[in-house]
Parts: C-alpha cells; structure tokens; sequence
C-alpha cells in the first residue's frame, strides 16, 4: 500500500498542535506501509529542517518544492518577508479584526469582531500551480493508492487528485462547527453570521462529497458531518480515530515526588482564534478570583501579540505570557493546565499531552470532546468561575488524590491514544478502502 499524505500547517519543527497530529501518524504508519509526505506549500522550512525532518523519519519519501525553503541570510527584510510568507493565510481571518480593536478605545461587540474575523477569511485558497503539478508527479512517482489530505485548507485539492486515486480527508476541525460554536460562545444573532456559516458549510459539503474517506477526531464531528451529507455519505466510509501522543511524550509519574501545584498553565498560540478567546474569558472572567483564593496564576505559554501582553500586563491575576518555551514540560511541573476553550473543533493537543505527562487538568466540557476522560476520575471539568475555583481547591486539597487523578489520565492516553493503536486503527481504514475499490473494479471486469 502507498499513502501519500498532503499536509498542512508547520509539521516540523514539532512545537504545535498541529506538527505533533501529523507527525504522530506518519512516523508509526511509515512501519506498516509505503508513506510519501509532501510538505505544506508554506512550509518556509531551511535546509537543515528538512535534514533533520528526513532523519526523524528514514522511511518515508518527504517531498518538498525547491522555492520552499527559507532562506538561512541574517538580512533582516529577507527574514521578515519568509515569515510573512509562513503566516499569509492562517493569520489573514484575525487581522482586520484585531486592526480594529487597535484603533479603538472602545471593546467592539461580539457581531462586529466576527464580521471583521470570517468576512476576510479564505480557506479555500488555491494552491499554486507548481504544488498542484507536484502532487500529480508523486502520485504517478511513487505509484500512489491513497491520497491523504490533512487540514480543510487542503481540501479543495480533492479536485487536484486523479479520479481512480483514493483520497481520504482528515477532518483536524469541522469548519462550520468551528463556526456554529464561535456564534454559540459569543451568543452572536444575526443575519451575517447565519450567512457566513451556510456558505462555508455548504462549499464544505460540496468538496467533501468527493472523497472516499472522511477520518474525524471524535464522535461529534462524525455525526454532525454524516447529517450534514445526507443521502451523499453513504458513498463515503467514515472513521472516528484520534490523533496520537508521541511515544517520546509520556512522562513517568512518580507518587513520591509529586508536588502541589503552585501556578497555572495555558499552553497555545494567539493566531488560533479559539486560544485567543479561552485566555480573555479566563483572566475576564476567572483568574482574578483564582488568584485571590489560591495565589495561583495564570502563565500562558505560546507566542501572543505585544498589544496582549500590554493589555493585562496590570491585571490583579498577575497572569504571565512567557512565551515560546523550547521544553514545556520542565516549565509546566507542579502545575494545573487549564483548558477554558469553547468554540473549535477536533481534539485539543494541549489536554492530551498534559495528561500523558502526569499534570492534572481543568477543561471546559467543550474542550473535552473526543478525549475519554471523566470529571473526578481523570480531569476535572469547569464551564464558569464557581466549578473553575471548586475544581482547583479539590486539586490542592488532597495531592494524593490528586496524583491518582494523573495517573488515571496517563493511562487513558496510553490506551486509546498512543501511536501504535491509532496507527494500526487508521491503516485498517485504508485497507478497507482499498479492498472496496477492488470488489468495485471486480464488478466491471
């Protein structure tokens, strides 16, 4: 079997959600069958990344365009101009917004943020001429019987792929559930938002009901896709299969050096809109009072704006953005991570690793979804100030109880989450796919 897997977003170095889901699949898989990857179109990765990418994974044939790689000259403009070609479309959606919020004094209501965040959005790119031509060559290369498209940016390449090639799409995000639930958190009512979510939603169907394959991170988002197709997902096979957690990522937790928690943690970037609205609900509505109870704050790690940073550098919480850290555990020790998300999609990276690293976890319901976890048992749930101040006084209170908390967490995650079972899950899938393809071949002959 060759998979040749299309991907999207930064998938090395390996310091975002989004690298870890990609790569934690294609490094296990790469055993069981014949992988090629080409890389995201902007990758901007520099010569020695893609060595060390290629090292990291020997048995797969990574692919890249030539024009790709960032260039290694300390010029400053040269610098500026790859980063911005890193960042030209995932960042495009927030600018006008956040220019807004700039100019203004005045806090915009929720409507105006969300017209000025989705009317400027487009996912739907196209793709240049040379990455269309480039697929096609693999496919025809290396002799390619499923494409793999990561990511809804990558989605309208569906009809990039010759008919005959099996294509699978990896739903990392409902599109239009990240909507609904943006519309939902910010109880939003209006014509405009009804009009952004069934445009994107019905170019989404549109696109999906070419593939052959659709592969979702949780339950939810498999049943929201099949109702949304209709009558078309009976031509689709469909898999619930999460992401997995780096083998290299679970971290022994021992009884006798577990200590009290003394801070909080939030690990995500600001460019991730849902981040960006988990964080200011938290210190808005919630850290002041952890705070006051606890003496607990908040350190938000990952990369956010100056204008962030300055707007609650006086805060009471005393919240604290440290920005990119190159070994989150070692910071993140003797911590709780939070998780205040509501709206999004998928599965949330930053629970699944906090609870195969043994660091207990607060998590909205929301952001739950998909993860087999249980309030009490292996996380605590909270949705409002009162069950976030309960959840953290339960958490310090008994640190023993708190440890089989942890330990509860880890072992979920091993079991359901760890590279070998999602892997072998996921090239169970393709083997399906391929022997359909087969009776329907045989049907004709």
């Amino acid at each position: 079997m060759n998979v040749l897997v299309i991907a999207f977003h930064q998938i090395y170095p390996l310091e975002t959600g989004a690298s870890i889901s990609q790569f934690g699949i294609i490094e296990y898989l790469s055993h069981l069958c014949n992988v090629s990857l080409l890389v995201p179109e902007d990758s901007n990765l520099t010569h020695q990344e893609f060595s060390e990418l290629n090292q990291l994974l020997p048995k797969v044939k990574i692919y890249i365009l030539d024009s790709q790689f960032k260039s290694t000259s300390n010029d400053i403009g040269s610098n500026i101009y790859n980063y911005l070609l890193a960042v030209k479309e995932k960042v495009k959606p927030f600018l006008k917004f956040l220019l807004k919020r700039t100019k203004s004094v005045q806090k915009i209501s929720a409507e105006e943020e969300f017209a000025a965040m989705f009317s400027t959005w487009k996912p739907y790119y196209i793709h240049s001429q040379k990455y269309v031509e480039k697929i096609n060559e693999v496919i025809l290369q290396d002799n390619i019987d499923i494409v793999q498209l990561e990511y809804v940016e990558n989605l309208n390449l569906v009809k990039a792929i010759p008919s005959h090639i099996k294509k699978v799409f990896v739903e990392h995000e409902c599109l239009f559930y990240r909507i609904q639930s943006h519309i939902n958190a910010k109880q939003i009512k209006s014509v405009f938002a009804e009009y952004v979510l069934n445009f994107y939603k019905s170019i989404e169907m549109v696109l999906l009901e070419k593939v052959d394959g659709i592969v979702t991170f949780n339950d939810s988002e498999s049943v929201i896709l099949e109702n949304a197709l209709g009558d078309k997902k009976n031509k689709i096979e469909f898999l619930v299969s999460p992401f997995p957690i780096l083998e290299r990522d679970f971290k022994k937790i021992d009884k006798d050096k577990f200590e009290q928690p003394n801070k909080l943690i939030f690990v995500g970037a600001e460019h991730h809109f849902p981040n960006k609205d988990a964080v200011e609900w938290f210190i808005e509505e919630i850290a002041e009072s952890v705070f006051t109870k606890f003496g607990l704050r908040l350190c938000v790690i990952g990369k956010w704006t100056l204008d962030t940073v300055k707007k609650y550098k006086n805060h009471p919480s005393k919240v604290d953005f440290v920005g990119f850290l190159e070994d989150i555990y070692e910071f993140s020790k003797n911590s709780i991570s939070i998780a205040p998300v509501r709206m999004g999609g998928g599965l949330k990276t930053k629970i699944m690793l906090a609870m195969a690293q043994g660091i207990p976890v607060i998590s909205t319901k929301f952001a739950l979804e998909g993860i087999n976890a249980k309030h009490l048992e292996s996380v605590m749930i909270a949705d409002d100030k009162d069950s976030f101040c309960w959840s953290i006084k339960y958490l310090l209170t008994d640190l023993e109880r708190t440890f089989m908390i942890c330990q509860n967490a880890q072992n979920i995650i091993k079991q359901g989450y760890s590279q070998s079972v999602v892997s072998e899950l996921r090239y169970s899938f393709y083997q399906q796919l391929l022997k359909e393809n087969h009776r329907a071949q045989s049907k004709w002959l």
